[in-house]
């Protein structure tokens, strides 16, 4: 399989709310996307609920891996105090700079 050539940064973050929490983590969400657009090199951002499954599915498309990893590391200091562990019933799973292959 040829593997197509980017320089694009794709991240993939699945949330799992506990019980009472989904809109504690969506509007955390919503300002950690908010403060994200300001970075230079976001293409995309957003989260798409998936009730089925009861996650929270969280992604962001920047230019480069060199300006995802400077605004994340801004944006991790400015929401440090954001109380995850309190309101998910299992860690978030993290996925970085995936390939795109298709």
């Amino acid at each position: 399989m040829e593997v197509l050539k980017s320089n694009r940064y794709l991240t993939v973050r699945i949330l799992y709310p506990k019980s009472g929490h989904i809109e504690d983590i969506l509007a955390a969400v919503q300002k950690v996307s908010g403060s994200a657009r300001k970075f230079e090199g976001l293409v995309e951002i957003g989260a798409w609920l998936d009730k089925e499954n009861d996650q929270i599915v969280n992604i962001s498309l920047w230019e480069s891996k060199e300006q995802a990893v400077q605004a994340t590391g801004k944006m991790h200091a400015m929401f440090a105090d954001t109380p995850w562990k309190e309101w998910e019933r299992k860690p978030a799973e993290n996925f970085l700079g995936l390939t795109r292959v298709v």
